[in-house]
């Protein structure tokens, strides 16, 4: 369970955009605020930015993070 900041944390890790809409729904549904950070190649392996190869960390605020495991069926 890694930390972002003082009251984020990662959700989930290295999500593909498929299954980061599907969380995003099941988040959306149950009123949890989130955010998405893309990671993106730079440089000599900017040819490999594709939306297939994209993925994503969900942070949550610390307050919510039981709530959105638990809707989402984390244990």
């Amino acid at each position: 369970m890694a930390e972002f900041g003082t009251n984020e944390r990662v959700l989930r890790s290295d999500v593909s955009p498929e299954e980061c809409k599907k969380i995003e729904k099941v988040l959306r549904k149950n009123n949890i605020s989130y955010y998405e950070k893309w990671k993106t190649h730079s440089g000599l392996l900017k040819f490999l930015d594709n939306s297939k190869n994209m993925k994503c960390d969900i942070y949550i605020h610390m307050d919510s993070y039981d709530e959105a495991k638990k809707v989402l069926g984390d244990n």
